[in-house]
């Protein structure tokens, strides 16, 4: 007997829908793709248990004529093309006519549809790919297709979903999407019986942004309008006081259709480049409308990865539509080297040639975890000579210094303090008597602990890196990054814990649905670095409090920043990514460059840096400080040959 076996059309057509609806966001994509593409005007769509329970998806398009209505539910039928030639020039969402085929074969799903100038519809009723029902129904024009159970008849694909609120966000997502690429149409998202959000369907790009992502988004872009070569980019950009923590709000249409595209992505970060931070992406939204056989969408299931038949071409139409809107924003500017091209209003360096195989940055290595410094040695009660008072941070609230003062004090005429000096610490000797002093504890075989490394403060350079001198050495240390590795260290010790400052007034934060959903998964790790918010919406919370040390009293910036972090676009794992938002929270409560320091200050922080034993960097990467050796300044200066 042969081992080839031919599968039933059952199995087949839930093998072949698991390439097209892989979860509920797929199926709603493909519904309000076919909506759009009937000509609607107004979408409605409804969502119960993250889509598991029930997507219903209303339109009011030109709905399917009463013969055509069971040839819909087939594979590879479509009212789009006619045969393959046609797919050298796609304009529709749809062509290939798997959708309905797909859905229905792994779901509970009827359809009622009526065509304008007909007096009835037509109701039809198809149950895991077997049709139960054809009869006649009173409807308006439109269609109307309602979704229950899905992957009912499929329990691999099911073990396989995540939760209903992450289902849901992917959802929302997914209709954000089709809301900013058609704002011609009217689109309502409802889930659970309550209204997601609502675009009105003016046709204005601004007004749809304004709906879907609220307005502070639509206030701060700039409309991208610039044609070269057969090839037009509209849409709206991000000033350059707009940006995110992630390329989670960068959405890329090809004639109206959403796309992943390596090539936009490029043309767009180098639009942005030297206009943003490091570690932040623009957001935007931009429409390529080019000739369909000039790009090939035909070459993913989902439809959402396109090849270009001139790379180059599309790179450099989206790099200057965005660089002139910067400009316009910023007014007119000149670089060092001219670049005059049609369409380009200003004088700037063109950008790098677009590779020709493109390869994605691998992300640098795994951030090394906290290794808690060594342990000061307990001193011994009787003998020595010498006991310590330990300075307070002068970068503490004042009141909190005055408090650990007077403690410090009690402390001292009680004699209760025995705590040795370690290494080059911010620590300050007392001098007493020799006879009243304990003795310094002894290292493993005999040998004393040696005292601590004299460093004098000679100054502050720039604003930003202190001078000291030890022991024949110069060195140098950076301010921010020698306190944001103290804090990284602190935090990390502290479990990530951080002390809350309530909010006068409590802030709305608007969020992307998956920023909405690390922040509802993450809501006790939050908690504990001084986060406390509640819901306010389906993808805004409201922000009580923020961490005390929150440098520039920007928290609701840096919670959206470290929502960015834990999201991590997917990326390592939850331990790697939470470790990511300790030192952001880190880097944005340590003192900052260009900061002038008193020498109290200078001289506690740089005792603690030069402290640290066996690490040299900040959590990024970056030297905490530089050391010069006078033997090296002797050679520079000609005194040793």
């Amino acid at each position: 007997m042969g081992k080839i076996n031919i599968l039933s059309k059952a199995a087949a057509e839930q093998i072949a829908a698991g390439e097209v609806v892989e979860r509920p966001a797929n199926a709603v994509k493909e519904m309000v793709e076919n909506s759009i593409d009937a000509g609607a005007k107004s979408v409605v769509v409804e969502i119960r248990r993250g889509g598991v329970g029930l997507i219903r998806v209303t339109d009011d398009g030109g709905g399917i004529l009463p013969e055509d209505l069971e040839r819909a539910f087939m594979r590879h039928a479509t009212s789009k093309i006619r045969d393959i030639s046609d797919l050298e020039h796609v304009a529709t969402l749809g062509f290939r006519g798997e959708a309905l085929c797909s859905i229905a074969s792994v779901s509970k799903t009827e359809m009622i549809t009526k065509t304008p100038g007909f007096d009835l519809g037509r109701r039809i009723v198809v149950e895991g790919g077997e049709t139960r029902l054809i009869e006649e129904a009173g409807c308006p024009d439109g269609t109307t297709v309602r979704v229950e159970e899905l992957f009912y008849n499929t329990p691999a694909r099911m073990k396989f979903l995540k939760k209903d609120s992450a289902e849901a966000a992917l959802v929302t997502e997914t209709c954000q999407r089709q809301a900013l690429s058609h704002p011609q149409v009217s689109l309502r998202l409802i889930r659970d019986g309550k209204d997601v959000f609502f675009t009105p369907g003016t046709g204005d790009l601004t007004d749809a942004v304004r709906a879907v992502w609220g307005k502070d988004f639509s206030v701060n872009m700039g409309e991208v309008r610039y044609k070269n070569g057969g090839i037009a980019v509209t849409g709206l950009a991000g000033k350059n006081n707009l940006s995110r923590p992630n390329r989670s709000m960068q959405v890329f249409f090809v004639n109206g259709r959403c796309v992943m595209s390596r090539v936009l992505s490029l043309a767009l970060a180098e639009a942005y480049k030297n206009e943003l931070m490091a570690g932040r992406f623009p957001v935007a939204v931009l429409n390529v409308e080019m000739e369909p056989a000039l790009c090939d969408v035909n070459v993913h299931p989902a439809k959402t990865e396109i090849k270009f038949a001139d790379d180059q071409s599309v790179y450099l139409a989206v790099y200057w539509a965005v660089k002139n809107m910067l400009a316009r924003a910023a007014g007119a500017r000149e670089a060092q080297a001219s670049y005059v091209r049609e369409g380009v209003s200003f004088k700037i360096a063109p950008p790098p040639e677009l590779p020709k195989q493109l390869k994605l940055r691998k992300p640098g290595g795994r951030f090394s975890r906290y290794t808690p410094p060594p342990k000061a040695p307990e001193p011994e009660k009787d003998g020595g000579q010498r006991v310590f008072r330990a300075e307070p941070n002068p970068l503490l609230p004042k009141k909190q210094i005055e408090r650990l003062r007077e403690e410090q004090e009690e402390k001292l005429r009680t004699g209760e303090i025995r705590t040795p000096a370690v290494g080059r610490a911010g620590i300050f000797e007392e001098t007493v008597p020799k006879s009243e002093a304990p003795a310094p504890p002894e290292a493993e075989g005999g040998s004393e602990e040696p005292a601590a490394a004299e460093v004098r403060i000679i100054g502050q350079l720039f604003a930003t890196y202190i001078l000291a001198e030890g022991e024949g050495e110069l060195f140098l240390v950076d301010q921010h990054a020698a306190h944001e590795r103290l804090r990284y260290e602190e935090l990390r010790k502290n479990g990530g814990k951080a002390a809350p400052q309530l909010l006068l007034i409590p802030v709305t934060v608007e969020l992307s649905p998956a920023e909405a959903q690390a922040a509802e998964e993450n809501r006790q790790f939050l908690n504990g670095l001084g986060f406390d918010f509640d819901e306010a919406g389906e993808s805004s919370v409201l922000l009580r409090s923020v961490p005390s040390d929150c440098s520039g009293g920007d928290g609701e910036g840096l919670f959206v920043e470290l929502l960015g972090d834990l999201m991590g676009d997917g990326r390592g794992e939850l331990e790697d990514r939470r470790d990511r938002a300790v030192y952001t929270l880190a880097c944005k409560s340590a003192i900052k460059a260009n900061k002038d320091l008193s020498p109290k200050e200078m001289e506690v922080l740089i005792g603690r840096a030069l402290a640290l034993e066996g690490i040299s960097t900040c959590p990024h990467g970056r030297p905490i400080s530089i050391k010069i050796t006078k033997y090296q300044i002797e050679k520079m200066f000609k005194r040793i040959v």
